[in-house]
């Protein structure tokens, strides 16, 4: 019997190296960008993550198509959006991400002599997503993974919200402005990444989600969101990081709300066309490694096609929270 030597040390270095790339992967110091949703990585089995993801956005000022126009209800819309993140590693390739948001929304307006002030907050619906890795950054220098999930109707939409005045709505109340749906939608996303010598990663994700008809037959129109994120390690405690963020949503309809000369001019609207955002960020690892991770982002307005008249906001605001167990 002839025992082969250097092929058994040929297995045996390559399986070194195999595991020492995943611990690589898992104790990086450099993270996915703060809006990229991770591109194609998942947590390996057994880990757990809990997140803090906390957005603020002002609207007070109006687009129609490719053009900035007068802001003629004088609307000035504040939103506060904090995300309650947590994420499990249920086999090698295999994650569980569930998102809980909680939403505070204030909006004044002047909608002809009737001033108009809207304040609800409250838990919003809930996302459970899956990721699975289709192919590995062990095996192919790149990630590519696939997912999908549901976001679930668990956020309020019952007559505790203020209403908008009576000649622009029916009882409902504008459902942009509300906690939920009131009905399930589907997700399915696909994402990319790619780590660079332990100190730059790029990540890629696109997601699609379906929706079908809200409560009060109001539509919110399909998504279709694409972000692509660059962020590098410039010492062991500070990453920083470049992102676009774009996405584009089919026409709405807002129902049993309100009709069509009324829609027209009602500065309360979900958002329909097409939008991008350029983020630069900045993350901080107080320990030199992801176990804990701070985040700040400023997402600022680039381009935009919007489907009618409705609000954008000209920059958002993020804050990133993590914490890997």
């Amino acid at each position: 019997m002839i025992i082969n030597i250097n092929k058994g040390n040929k297995l045996r270095k390559k399986l070194f190296i195999l595991s020492l790339l995943g611990a690589t992967l898992l104790n990086a110091q450099v993270i996915p960008g703060i809006n990229s949703k991770g591109g194609a990585m998942t947590l390996p089995k057994g880990k757990f993550k809990m997140g803090i993801k906390h957005v603020y956005m002002k609207r007070d000022h109006m687009f129609n198509g490719t053009k900035e126009v007068t802001n003629k209800e004088h609307l000035d819309a504040t939103a506060n959006i904090t995300l309650l993140i947590a994420k499990y590693g249920l086999s090698k390739n295999l994650d569980l991400r569930v998102i809980l948001p909680y939403k505070d929304i204030d909006a004044t307006a002047k909608l002809g002599f009737n001033d108009v002030a809207i304040n609800n907050q409250g838990i919003g619906d809930i996302i459970v997503m899956s990721r699975y890795v289709v192919l590995s950054m062990q095996e192919h220098g790149y990630q590519i993974a696939v997912g999908g999930g549901v976001k679930l109707p668990t956020g309020s939409t019952d007559n505790g919200f203020k209403k908008a005045p009576s000649f622009a709505a029916n009882t409902n109340t504008p459902l942009p402005t509300q906690m939920g749906t009131g009905e399930y939608e589907y997700k399915a996303e696909l994402g990319v990444s790619k780590v660079l010598n332990d100190t730059m990663r790029i990540d890629f994700n696109t997601m699609y989600t379906y929706r079908p008809k809200a409560e009060h037959n109001y539509d919110f129109g399909n998504e279709l969101s694409y972000d692509l994120s660059f962020t590098s390690s410039v010492t062991d405690k500070i990453n920083l990081g470049l992102e676009y963020n774009g996405k584009y949503n089919s026409d709405t309809d807002m129902g049993n709300d309100t009709n069509s000369v009324l829609r027209s001019k009602l500065p309360f609207k979900a958002f329909s066309g097409t939008v991008g955002y350029i983020t630069p960020e900045v993350e901080f690892l107080p320990f030199g490694k992801p176990k804990i991770h701070v985040g700040i982002g400023v997402s600022f307005l680039a381009h935009y096609h919007v489907s009618e008249y409705q609000p954008l906001e000209k920059q958002r605001f993020v804050f990133r929270l993590g914490y890997l167990f």
